[in-house]
């Protein structure tokens, strides 16, 4: 675990696109390997249109998803939920959930997981 605080600025953070993602960047902000946090994995996602974070499980962690533009469709257990900027969603571990953006616009939102996806 880090001892002191860390300053990480998004402009020198490369984006990749996650597994099960298309059309996506995802920065990864805070995480085991980038600051040595052991507790959460935390980044920014933007996925543009026509793209999606296909649906998929994460069995021991929590997720929560805050919308800071665009507006999308995130799905979790079969139900579906509209979101737009200032709206967080929580998903419970072991849920199966999948977001995409709805419009011309990319989604973009941040993602907090604990514990850190395995």
């Amino acid at each position: 675990m880090a001892s002191q605080a860390i300053l990480r600025r998004l402009k020198d953070i490369q984006a990749s696109c996650p597994p099960k993602h298309t059309n996506t960047d995802a920065f990864v902000l805070a995480n085991k390997a980038t600051v040595g946090c052991e507790n959460i994995e935390f980044f920014l996602t933007e996925i543009r249109p026509g793209g999606e974070a296909e649906e998929d499980i994460h069995s021991i962690s929590e997720h929560a998803y805050f919308v800071i533009s665009g507006r999308g469709l995130a799905t979790v257990e079969g139900k579906e939920y509209a979101v737009e900027p200032d709206d967080c969603l929580y998903i419970p571990p072991g849920a199966k959930h999948g977001i995409k953006p709805i419009g011309r616009e990319p989604l973009r939102f941040l993602v907090w997981m604990t514990p850190p996806s395995q």
